[in-house]
């Protein structure tokens, strides 16, 4: 159903909910073709994981396209509910005469927790960082029970930092974890290739002349220092902050505290008290260190981790509980998950949307600057425009530039570095948000268009274009009158004539 709405709002083309998944999918390409990041022969590291562009490389290399990202993140996402409902139905969460109502309203929340609607849509690599999760979860039960974590635990459990950064947090409890229940080679063996394949990493990118962390942490991560005082707060107690006061941190915290009832009841139990802690102490990392937000794709796999150990946590009372108090465990327990799974739920509706606004904006924007402008463009919202694109892409916001990252990171970035990146890679043609740069354009730059779309989720509606000094005026003009003839009748192309 969601994919044929996106298809309904798109003309009939799959689009994602987010640009950056071609940001992926353009490193990708480079990644076949020899190199690493978004131009050929220029070394970038806009890439959110390790692990995820050599994944699409391979679906690139299948000729895949936009496929290759949905259908994997499709099989994380189904295979994580499966993960977890298996897991709580041995662990007889379900057992007993009359619970089949509520281990299909549980089933259901399950789907809305590990965003299995929602996050598939974006493209990115947040499915499988749920999957390792839940998976890293089971075989820390498993240990727990008696029983030998297998090859398919050890896999998730090396996979969590390397899919994404802020899995090492619940790599390294998981690991400690591990150790604790006995699992001392298990431990040893992964803790060891996560160190060697993140030193390989590092290896990698400081040969490359690039920082450890991809630009994208750096320059969008909320603990940078990047434009702040320096007599604000340190980066980490605003981050503390700001969970207490979004509603995703809240709920995380409500989740936490759940969990934590639980272990408090169970503490008898050494080995369920030592599983339920790993997955508080990666909670409280992520309240300390982690974002929310953009489809709820940033704080999911900690939700959805919090929500198996609730879960598992209540098979674990169910026992001594009397059928009054079941009940109305159970009532609380749907309540809580419910309204945790609230966001997920909201993105799942909007995310038609959120990929309408791409097609819309983005994909307008690489038609021009592939099929009518045909040269150098620049661009501060990196993605379509730069993936299968043969000529320069500059990202003037530095996802994608080295350059513009460490004049931005080092507060010299202003119009006079825009005009001279522009130059130096014989850009002619500029496609921004205006209101992005606080210090203004080039005054060498003219305005020559305005895309009106209808955004939804997009941080601006409108992109502007401008021409720089080394583009051929009537060449610019003549690309963008044949370019608002064939835009979609929900989008607009305003033409400034001199």
């Amino acid at each position: 159903m969601e994919i044929i709405a996106v298809l309904a709002l798109c003309d009939f083309r799959l689009f994602f909910t987010l640009d950056d998944a071609y940001i992926h999918l353009a490193v990708a390409d480079q990644i076949l073709s020899g190199g690493y990041g978004i131009n050929a022969g220029e070394y970038s590291s806009p890439s959110s994981s390790i692990i995820w562009p050599y994944c699409l490389a391979l679906t690139e290399a299948l000729h895949l396209g936009a496929f290759g990202p949905l259908l994997i993140n499709a099989a994380a996402a189904g295979a994580a509910i499966l993960a977890i409902t298996r897991l709580l139905e041995a662990n007889g969460l379900f057992d007993g005469v009359g619970e089949l109502p509520f281990a299909c309203v549980i089933a259901l929340l399950l789907i809305f927790s590990v965003s299995a609607v929602a996050l598939p849509m974006t493209g990115m690599e947040h499915s499988i960082h749920v999957w390792a999760s839940i998976v890293t979860f089971a075989g820390l039960v498993a240990a727990a029970r008696g029983f030998a974590p297998t090859s398919l635990h050890f896999l998730a459990l090396v996979l969590l930092p390397l899919i994404r950064f802020e899995g090492i947090a619940f790599a390294g409890a998981a690991i400690a974890a591990f150790t604790l229940l006995d699992q001392r080679r298990f431990a040893a063996g992964a803790a060891l290739v996560i160190v060697v394949t993140l030193s390989g990493y590092a290896v990698l990118m400081a040969s490359r002349g690039l920082p450890l962390l991809p630009s994208s942490v750096l320059l969008k991560g909320y603990l940078t220092t990047l434009d702040q005082p320096a007599s604000e707060l340190p980066a980490i107690v605003r981050n503390m902050l700001r969970s207490v006061m979004t509603s995703y941190g809240l709920r995380l915290i409500a989740l936490g505290l759940a969990v934590a009832w639980c272990a408090s009841l169970l503490r008898a139990d050494r080995k369920v008290l030592i599983v339920l802690l790993a997955v508080l102490v990666a909670a409280g990392a992520h309240l300390v260190c982690g974002q929310y937000g953009w489809f709820n794709r940033y704080e999911v796999y900690i939700m959805a981790l919090a929500a198996a150990a609730l879960l598992w946590g209540i098979a674990q009372l169910k026992p001594r509980l009397s059928a009054l108090q079941w009940s109305r465990v159970k009532v609380g327990v749907v309540f809580g998950l419910g309204t945790a799974a609230i966001p997920y739920m909201t993105a799942a509706v909007v995310s038609p949307l959120g990929a309408s606004d791409i097609y819309e904006q983005q994909y307008q924007m690489a038609r021009f600057a592939q099929s009518f402008y045909r040269d150098a463009v620049g661009v501060n919202d990196l993605g379509l425009v730069a993936y299968r694109n043969t000529n320069y892409t500059l990202d003037l916001w530095g996802l994608g530039s080295e350059q513009v990252r460490k004049a931005r990171m080092a507060g010299d970035y202003g119009p006079a570095e825009m005009a001279a990146l522009a130059h130096d890679h014989d850009v002619g043609l500029v496609m921004i948000y205006e209101g992005w740069f606080e210090k203004g354009v080039p005054s060498s730059w003219t305005k020559v268009a305005v895309l009106q779309t209808r955004s939804v989720t997009l941080s601006r509606q409108n992109v502007d274009f401008y021409r720089t000094p080394l583009a051929d005026a009537a060449a610019v003009d003549a690309a963008l009158r044949a370019f608002k003839a064939t835009l979609p009748s929900r989008d607009r192309l305003d033409i400034i004539t001199p």
